[in-house]
């Protein structure tokens, strides 16, 4: 008997990947949603303040846009869909504040120039810019490896934001606004997803974050980012089950991310937060096969 735990205990050492699947989960309650606080709403750390935010039309991006309308911003959006914007509109139409949604793909520097030219005509100075779109292509092994998904994927996640926010800064700069820049990356700019373009191109916003933020702080610009982990809802609004992810044991709910970018764009908040990555994945990037063979004990105490 002693032999064979030795035997298996050796055997996982060597091989830790065979132990990386938890056991089955017990039965699962998601945590509720706490109520929106009126002190927190009423303060209105947005207000008066123009927002441009790209993919806005669901998930992350939506919940932005939402959350900033709640804080009494200024909402510009963009995103691919006619119907997604129109929908988004409709959806802030219920906040007093100035909303408008551009049909655009910002991969198309000549879309990102007539969003600025329209907002510059208008005399709108946009004081916060989120680079929310993403593309993930999910070829896995050498077939994410091709040099047509790397292209892809960088245009999405790297250069076309990258256009986008030269354009802005100088804008910004122009105008002497004291901006903030925020760019919506991922825990796999850390951590391997198993599809290449996409991770190493959220490894490149998480440097071009603190590059940014040097460059650009002498004209009092803050640049920071979000990494997720698994953001999404079913069609009733609640989290799906994930065992991989150690606290709550689900996916996030996407105004958890919104409100981060409140707190990340709010001088209130951040006055001093620059080149910084703000991760929110309930510990998703935690979890490794030590987890699993150490796993956390629940307090079942009460204590």
């Amino acid at each position: 008997m002693i032999k064979t735990r030795i035997k298996a205990a050796l055997k996982a050492f060597i091989y830790p990947a065979l132990l990386q699947r938890p056991p089955p989960p017990p039965p699962h309650v998601f945590p509720k949603p706490a109520p929106e606080p009126r002190i927190v709403l009423d303060n209105q750390l947005l207000a008066g303040k123009n927002v441009l935010i790209t993919g806005a039309g669901k998930n992350c991006g939506r919940a932005i846009a939402l959350e900033m309308a709640k804080q009494g911003a200024n909402v510009f959006f963009t995103d691919f869909s006619d119907q997604a914007c129109v929908s988004l509109e409709h959806e802030l139409a219920v906040y007093p504040v100035k909303v408008k949604g551009f049909v655009a793909d910002i991969t198309h520097t000549a879309e990102s120039d007539g969003i600025v030219e329209y907002l510059n005509q208008n005399t709108i100075r946009i004081d916060v810019l989120v680079n929310n779109v993403g593309r993930q292509v999910t070829g896995i092994g050498l077939a994410g490896l091709t040099v047509e998904a790397w292209q892809q994927t960088f245009q999405t996640n790297v250069f076309g934001p990258l256009y986008l926010t030269r354009l802005v800064a100088e804008q910004m700069i122009a105008n002497g606004v004291q901006g903030s820049i925020l760019f919506l990356t991922s825990i796999h700019q850390d951590v391997i997803s198993r599809w290449p373009s996409y991770s190493a191109s959220k490894a490149a916003l998480a440097m071009l974050i603190k590059e940014l933020a040097v460059e650009l702080a002498p004209a009092m610009i803050r640049v920071n980012g979000i990494a997720p982990g698994w953001v999404v809802e079913e069609e009733h609004g609640q989290p799906l089950r994930h065992e991989y992810t150690p606290l709550h044991g689900c996916s996030i709910a996407p105004c958890y991310i919104g409100r981060a970018a409140v707190y990340l764009a709010a001088d209130y908040f951040s006055a001093f937060t620059t080149g910084t990555v703000l991760k929110l994945d309930g510990g998703l990037s935690l979890y490794n096969h030590r987890v699993v063979q150490e796993p956390p004990v629940p307090n079942t105490t009460g204590g």
